[in-house]
């Protein structure tokens, strides 16, 4: 029982931390407007229709990666399309990112708490696990499709510090607690 509450407060932390950060400057770094968004849009809608996705260019052989390409001379990247997306943040985003926070903590809470470690191991724990998530996507995107350093940095930053925040909870929570002293 101790383990589902440390994860839970944790994942109420990790939540608090991602919400703050996304608020923040942070969550800008990196993220460009596009010039003549209309037009781009258009065209999408134009070609893509109502068919959501996301869509690498130039497009690869059927059933091959891209090829490597001569970055002089061709333009290549790859973007996320949603023909009717809401004008902002929803209700249902929302709940979802909490949710999946809310399962992340507590597989954290599991982790620590399969450590019989103290609290510094544990959050040491959650640390290097927050290192291998905001490197698994993050870096990944960057080397694989041209995501931007500083945009990269900053996403695997901001998923670092849930895991530091909830892993400090977490560690807190599952103290071992001092057996008393015999009489």
């Amino acid at each position: 029982m101790r383990v589902i509450i440390a994860g839970v407060l944790g994942g109420l932390a990790m939540y608090v931390w991602a919400t703050i950060a996304h608020l923040s400057p942070l969550a800008a770094v990196g993220v460009h407007t596009m010039p003549n968004d209309k037009i781009v849009v258009a065209v999408l809608k134009l070609n893509l229709g109502d068919k959501a996705g996301v869509y690498i260019y130039p497009t690869p052989p059927a059933g091959m990666a891209p090829p490597p390409s001569d970055a002089k001379t061709v333009a290549e990247g790859m973007m996320s399309y949603v023909p009717n997306g809401p004008a902002g943040l929803t209700p249902r985003q929302l709940v979802v990112e909490f949710a999946l926070e809310m399962v992340e903590s507590l597989l954290m809470a599991a982790i620590a708490a399969l450590a019989a470690a103290g609290f510094a191991r544990r959050w040491t724990i959650a640390i290097l696990v927050g290192l291998i998530a905001g490197m698994a996507t993050n870096l990944s995107y960057w080397n694989w499709w041209g995501f931007g350093l500083d945009y990269s940095l900053a996403n695997a930053f901001i998923e670092l510090m849930k895991f530091v925040v909830a892993g400090l909870v977490i560690a807190l929570m599952l103290r071992t607690k001092a057996k008393p002293a015999a009489a």
